[in-house]
């Protein structure tokens, strides 16, 4: 006789006894057990087991690891432990011999009922259990309705089990096993042991019975029986006084008197805790397995959780295959094979043996016209509005959107109430399921056009709607115009491409994605050759737009002078205000001979027609400038002030920011520093305030170089070191006006080697663009290289300009004292 722990292992009778009883193994399992506690804490490699269980016999790994899963189940976890690629190992309570006595005592008797043979091992949910027992003593039916896998019965279980014992005890009825709901009453009597003969009314026979002794009954899998089961739930309900009923299904049984609890998957948990909640049920499941998660994993815990939207029965799933595989290479194939995950243990259910059977058991239960809608939401990529599904999907498609809704295959968005979304593994096998039938071109070709749309008419309407509201009604979509760009360019509709990014650079603008932008709108130029004149256009709009935000000033005006002639001859005459704006502030720093002027003349000539708007905002600032730099300082300063109070009046903070950054750098440039600092310190406490955080960082840098350039170093240290958080260290521009204004504040504190290296390679970037510095940056430059040259002379100077310019942005990042951590752009 050995003892480890709680359990006695008997070998004369082949018996393992735990705490509740006796212990079911197979012989092979039992066999391994005795090879384990004879050898604790040794690594047991595949031969020694085979030895021990299948003497002289030829074995096959996976039934080895078949019966260690059985093993492990019977024992819990943190008993046998996985050494990968070498064998397992007995890591559980020391083994002793132990007392025959112990090791034959009967099991405890269970209280009434047949709840305490269902495990409760219900983890991570204990608010989710405390609202279920709290609906429980308030109504005498309550339904826990949630998708497939997502671990209805394990929470109703532990609910039940919880419960203070009722005098007719706790009853499990699993309907999963019915194909018919008709034998909803014979499992009833069959379960709860109610005297019948044959010619009784069953349903009288049943609720005699429960009246009794009135019980808890559990009704589980409800959702293929739904309208038998709340038939008889009904009857039951009436006829029983005192019965509390607990269901458990994907969709509502439709009863007045039911409460529904909705279960959500621990990914949509809205209040953060989402990644702590899924993260425990997965290492929790990981040690069923006999392993234990280190700090290292925690990346691919978290990786695997958000893949599998924390649905319960995929997360013990890719916990058991982990067990084998390791958590990097499962996160690896679920990225492609997310349908494709097993059970690797006894299923008490066949559609629980696999992620697929799961969902095509529900998908099963649906009528055509909601396989279709289903199969037809796959396209989505992210969350979706009843708007984009009518518009893809059909007439009629909202309703069976509805029902998907309440058969828990679709989901409320968790950031958006107005929005739906399927779980990814639900969308995947649904677009499968699409491509199957034949119709995921068709469904996509319809996806793609609705985005078109969509951010067709954003462009216009940025115009005249807050920045917030513009925002909430386009940039949800940023996923889906994402899939319609990758699926148009991809299945050879360059046109379809085309229209989308021609009309999707608000989106990134917006979302300050500078580089998504400009990638998208290069993607589409050589597909656009026999584009009509109208996309041509937008197109042209799209680059200059996006090569603007970059600080690309040349190639954005020679992108927005033939689209401006195109648009001056069109009716569209939202389009042409904001290309006219766009190309006059492209021009209005740089003046090419005799182009500025007549772009301002013909701003001037609109702006008592233009209506009030983002645009006429724009506008007003530029005549500000245009105004100040011809001398009338007075005027220019009135009217950048109105444009500034159209920014705010039209919600338009961005705008507003970028406006005061722009007058700014024209006034420093025209020499009246002071007043670029007191206008763009004045909009720092807003802009801190806003969120706007590449916005926040350009402001800091140029209001560092305008105190530098006032020699108040430490007015300009402070700026920059309070932008240095939030500057994005990618090589662009703007990475690049930082490292010069890091170069300035090194020169400050006594750094001027470290000063000429910075600027060395700020020299050799800028030198590849055609753009070169904008006037803030050379203005900087020039009394840069005036104090080294002092400082260190002309010859040193030039020599660490050279040594500089074959520095990497990692190696210019460490010397300008900003950062600590490698830089998120490339290097």
């Amino acid at each position: 006789m050995v003892q480890f722990g709680d359990f006695h292992l008997n070998r004369r009778e082949r018996q393992l006894v735990g705490p509740g009883g006796p212990v079911e193994l197979t012989g092979r399992a039992f066999d391994l057990l005795a090879a384990f506690l004879e050898a604790p804490d040794r690594l047991l490699d595949k031969d020694a087991l085979f030895a021990a269980a299948w003497p002289g016999m030829i074995v096959e790994d996976n039934t080895l690891q078949v019966h260690i899963s059985a093993l492990r189940k019977a024992l819990g976890p943190g008993f046998i432990t996985t050494v990968h690629g070498r064998g397992y190992k007995y890591v559980g309570p020391s083994p002793v011999p132990g007392d025959d006595a112990a090791a034959v005592a009967p099991a405890a008797p269970a209280r009434l009922g047949n709840i305490e043979r269902y495990r409760a091992d219900c983890i991570a949910r204990e608010a989710e259990a405390a609202a279920v027992t709290a609906l429980i003593e308030q109504h005498r039916l309550v339904s826990i309705v949630g998708p497939g896998g997502v671990g209805k019965t394990t929470l109703a279980v532990s609910v039940a089990r919880a419960l203070p014992p009722p005098p007719g005890g706790v009853w499990m009825l699993d309907m999963a096993s019915l194909d018919d709901g008709s034998f909803i009453a014979s499992t009833l009597i069959q379960t709860l042991g109610v005297p019948f003969r044959a010619g009784q009314n069953s349903g009288e026979s049943i609720a005699a019975h429960l009246r009794r002794a009135a019980p808890v009954l559990v009704f589980d899998n409800c959702e293929h029986v739904r309208a038998e089961a709340a038939s008889i739930i009904r009857d039951l309900l009436a006829d029983v006084p005192g019965l509390t009923i607990l269901t458990t299904s994907q969709v509502p049984l439709g009863l007045a008197e039911e409460r529904v609890f909705k279960l959500l998957p621990f990914a949509l948990d809205a209040d953060g805790r989402q990644d702590a909640a899924s993260a425990r049920y997965l290492a929790y499941c990981y040690g069923l397995f006999g392993e234990q998660l280190a700090a290292s994993d925690l990346p691919a815990v978290m990786r695997l959780c958000r893949r599998l939207d924390g649905v319960a029965l995929a997360i013990k799933m890719a916990a058991a295959r982990a067990a084998t595989l390791g958590l990097d290479t499962v996160d690896r194939q679920l990225e492609h094979q997310l349908a494709g995950l097993d059970a690797e243990w006894d299923t008490a259910l066949p559609r629980h043996r696999s992620l697929l059977a799961s969902l095509a058991w529900s998908y099963d239960l649906l009528d055509r016209g909601e396989q279709e809608v289903l199969r037809t939401l796959s396209v989505f990529q992210g969350s979706f509005s009843l708007e984009a599904v009518a518009a893809i999907a059909g007439g009629g498609a909202e309703a069976r959107v509805a029902e998907l809704v309440r058969r828990s295959l679709v989901v409320r968005d968790g950031t958006d109430r107005g929005r739906y979304r399927l779980l990814d593994s639900t969308r995947r096998f649904a677009l499968e399921r699409l491509a199957a039938e034949g119709e995921e071109a068709a469904a996509r070709a319809a996806h793609a056009a609705f985005l078109t749309t969509l951010f067709e008419e954003s462009i216009v309407r940025w115009d005249d709607t807050p920045d917030d509201l513009w925002r909430a009604r386009y940039s949800r979509d940023g996923d889906n115009l994402r899939a319609a760009l990758a699926w148009t360019r991809t299945a050879g509709a360059g046109l379809g491409y085309v229209a989308l990014a021609a009309n999707a650079w608000r989106y990134f603008v917006v979302e300050q994605l500078g580089d998504e932008a400009l990638a998208t709108v290069e993607a589409a130029l050589p597909l656009a050759g026999d584009a009509p004149p109208e996309l041509t256009a937008r197109l042209g709009q799209a680059l200059g737009e996006v090569c603007r935000f970059n600080a690309m000033d040349i190639r954005a005006r020679q992108a927005l002078l033939p689209t401006l002639a195109w648009f001056r001859t069109s009716s569209d005459a939202v389009r042409y205000r904001q290309v006219l704006l766009l190309l006059t502030w492209g021009t209005i720093f740089f003046r090419p001979e005799g182009e500025a002027d007549p772009l301002v003349e013909e701003v001037r000539r609109l702006l008592p027609t233009m209506p009030a708007s983002k645009t006429k905002a724009w506008a007003l600032v530029a005549a500000a400038v245009d105004m100040w730099t011809s001398g009338d300082t007075e005027g220019g300063l009135a009217r950048a002030q109105a444009g500034l109070a159209m920014h705010a009046d039209m919600g338009n903070p961005i705008g507003r920011f970028r406006s005061v950054m722009n007058f700014g750098e024209v006034l420093h440039r025209g020499g009246d520093t002071a007043r670029s600092i007191a206008l763009v310190g004045g909009a720092l406490p807003d802009l801190r305030r806003s969120g706007l955080t590449l916005q926040l960082a350009n402001h800091l840098t140029n209001l560092a170089v305008y105190k530098f350039s006032l020699d108040d170093a430490a007015g300009g240290a402070a700026a920059l070191l309070e932008a240095a958080p939030y500057l994005v260290r990618d090589a662009s521009y703007w990475h690049m006006c930082a490292l010069q204004a890091a170069a300035e504040w090194r020169l400050y504190t006594g750094n001027p080697r470290d000063a000429a290296l910075l600027l060395g390679i700020i020299d050799r970037r800028i030198s590849e663009w055609p753009d070169g510095r904008q006037s803030t940056e050379a203005i900087q430059r020039v009394r840069l290289i005036a104090r080294l040259t002092d400082q260190l002379g002309q010859a040193e100077l030039d020599r660490l300009l050279r040594q500089g310019a074959a520095l990497s942005l990692l190696e210019a990042d460490q010397l300008s004292g900003l950062f600590s951590a490698p830089p998120a752009g490339p290097a």
